[in-house]
């Protein structure tokens, strides 16, 4: 969302990058994922990982990514013997499940709970560059005021009695991970096992 289009806190005076209702353009967002959908098709897309100055590995070791992706031409040469051009996106984001026009494009859901205080230090570490070319850092009490807020209010709707923190995920659609008791291999193993089964 362009910057000037963004609600203003009324208290500090800076944008609200964050919150669910306008920090992502839904419709423009919501007729591109289903016209990928229905045609397989990525057309035009701008991708906004070049704003990320703060990027990191992911630890997951050369054998567990060679495996999955042998798995994974396997499955789509089955695909092809059979005519069909089989296309997988990975679709990722804070507020992913907010919108239920979104939510309802997507063949597997995964979340991954982190604590608030391993959030907050991984917010606080991370600067970018906006749309318009400018460095957002988040200024003072942004964490307090506007990102955690954001994050319960994006969220509420997925788990049981609306306890983000600590709840149980509503539904048996959506792959759960606390982040503090599972390993990302097996995160990544999780994953791709139902994206395989779906896609087989």
């Amino acid at each position: 969302m362009p910057a000037e289009k963004l609600p203003k806190d009324p208290e500090f005076g800076f944008e609200n990058w964050d919150d669910p209702e306008g920090a992502v353009e839904w419709d423009r967002m919501a007729n591109y994922l289903t016209e990928l959908k229905n045609t397989g098709a990525l057309g035009e897309h701008h991708s906004v990982d070049s704003f990320n100055q703060n990027t990191a590995a992911v630890p997951v070791s050369d054998e567990v990514i060679s495996k999955w992706k042998d798995l994974s031409q396997k499955v789509s040469a089955e695909r092809q013997s059979h005519g069909e051009n089989l296309v997988w996106v990975i679709v990722d984001g804070f507020l992913l499940y907010w919108d239920e026009r979104i939510a309802s494009t997507l063949d597997v859901k995964a979340f991954i709970r982190v604590p608030e205080d391993v959030a907050k230090a991984r917010r606080e570490a991370r600067s970018y560059y906006t749309p318009e070319g400018d460095t957002w850092r988040d200024p003072p009490q942004y964490w307090e005021k506007i990102v955690w807020p954001a994050y319960l209010k994006a969220h509420k709707h997925i788990f049981k009695e609306g306890d983000v923190v600590s709840g149980a995920p509503k539904g048996k659609d959506l792959i759960f991970f606390e982040s503090s008791e599972v390993e990302m291999k097996d995160m990544v193993d999780a994953v791709m096992e139902k994206v395989l089964e779906v896609s087989s």
